[in-house]
């Protein structure tokens, strides 16, 4: 009987870390998604004859779903949604991107439902908020059903957030960003019909665990630590950079409020003029008239290749990532292997912490205004921490993570077999 394993996800967030894993164990039974690059096959071979512009937004945008360590032959792609959603999303229409998701999945779940049929597997490894059908169609085959959990508890994140709504109200999109009761209802039904549950950092598992949340689940969560690419983020000791330059600072990801993206704004408007400088790469998530106050401090780069993140990391100093929310994010261990030292909430994994870097004891402006201007006035710590940065990454290689995925099947098949 087979012991491999399908993983599913309609985007992508670490699944591509994980179907690598199983296949270079030779357990993946197949990954299945919505968008895989591949430049040969259709639509993406439809690029080259693209005007110059678009098709450099739309390469880029792609270049986000390239994972040439996965072979091609493993993955199954089906779903327009999420083209649909990804488009919505860019054109900052995320309420319409949200509810595209939620009709995304259910379509995209089916799609893996009938794949199940066809390519039977031991156990099946699927993401929040899109692996109820999937686990209930699994159940009744008596198929393992792994949950996959990459950021917190929604009720957690419900409360926290609007808290900060009240003192932040103008970084906000919009009021309506709490995570509806029909969302929270099907990570609920996710927990229950899962076997186990696996998560990136203390953190995440911490949030389920609330009282506000699943405390209930304890003996179901495992913490998995994630890993970096190490096809695009190679460790390597960084150079010895001139202590008298300004410190560059980056934030990378989606510069919203959940990130905390408000505080490292004002936090650095806040800074002397030539001590650093600000890139931030990602999507801005915050209402243009507010960000104007700021554009003309910071450098916003939009989305990128993934293959491109490595060079902003390699050229930056120090990540700050002030976020209020978090599963593991693997932004943290990326910069890690490009020799970056590093600022961070407590809400997230804390590897980096102490050798590399430091966490932020509260999660305010001052904090992170300190934070900031310690790393600019102590110029032999922040090369300390560059230089420790690699060697902490090699503790996150994509082999370290296979072991940790292959350790867990054998218990969590063991447990159910």
């Amino acid at each position: 009987m087979t012991r491999n394993v399908g993983v599913f996800h309609p985007g992508t967030q670490h699944s591509w870390q994980t179907a690598r894993a199983l296949q270079n164990a030779g357990r993946l039974g197949w990954y299945a998604t919505s968008i895989f690059y591949r430049a040969n096959r259709w639509p993406y071979r439809a690029l080259p004859y693209l005007p110059a512009k678009l098709r450099e937004r739309l390469t880029a945008e792609f270049g986000r779903f390239y994972h040439p360590a996965v072979a091609p032959d493993t993955v199954r792609t089906f779903g327009l949604h999420e083209w649909i959603e990804r488009g919505l999303t860019r054109a900052g229409l995320r309420r319409a991107a949200a509810r595209v998701n939620m009709a995304g999945n259910s379509v995209f779940a089916k799609s893996v439902c009938r794949l199940i049929e066809r390519e039977p597997v031991a156990a099946v490894w699927g993401y929040d908020t899109s692996s109820a059908d999937v686990f209930a169609f699994a159940k009744q085959r008596g198929i393992v059903r792994i949950l996959d959990k990459t950021i917190g508890d929604p009720r957690v994140y419900n409360a926290l957030m609007k808290e900060i709504y009240a003192e932040y109200k103008p970084f906000f999109s919009s009021p309506n960003f709490a995570v509806p009761q029909a969302v929270i209802d099907i990570q609920d039904k996710e927990y229950d019909l899962a076997d186990g549950i696996v998560v990136g950092s203390d953190f995440c598992r911490d949030t389920i665990l609330d009282p506000l949340a699943r405390p209930d689940l304890a003996g179901k969560i495992d913490v998995l630590p994630y890993c970096f690419d190490d096809v695009f983020f190679k460790p390597g000791p960084p150079p010895l950079r001139p202590k008298d330059r300004p410190v560059r600072f980056l934030f990378l990801g989606q510069a919203g409020p959940r990130k905390g993206i408000h505080l490292l704004l004002k936090a650095f408007a806040r800074l002397p003029r030539n001590a650093a400088t600000l890139t931030i790469v990602g999507q801005m998530q915050v209402p243009g008239a507010t960000f104007r106050q700021y554009a003309d401090l910071v450098t916003l780069i939009p989305t990128v290749p993934r293959a491109a993140v490595a060079d902003y990391l390699r050229e930056a100093d120090c990540l700050v990532f002030p976020t209020y929310f978090e599963g593991s994010p693997i932004t943290i261990y990326e910069a890690l292997a490009c020799g970056c030292a590093i600022i961070q909430s407590k809400n997230s994994n804390l590897d980096a912490i102490p050798k590399s870097g430091l966490a932020l004891e509260r999660l305010d402006e001052e904090s992170v205004h300190a934070a900031l201007m310690y790393v600019i006035d102590n110029r032999d710590i922040l090369q300390a921490w560059q230089q420790a940065a690699p060697p902490i990454a090699e503790g996150f290689t994509v082999a370290a993570y296979q072991k940790a995925v292959l350790d867990y099947l054998d218990k969590i098949l063991g447990t159910k077999g």
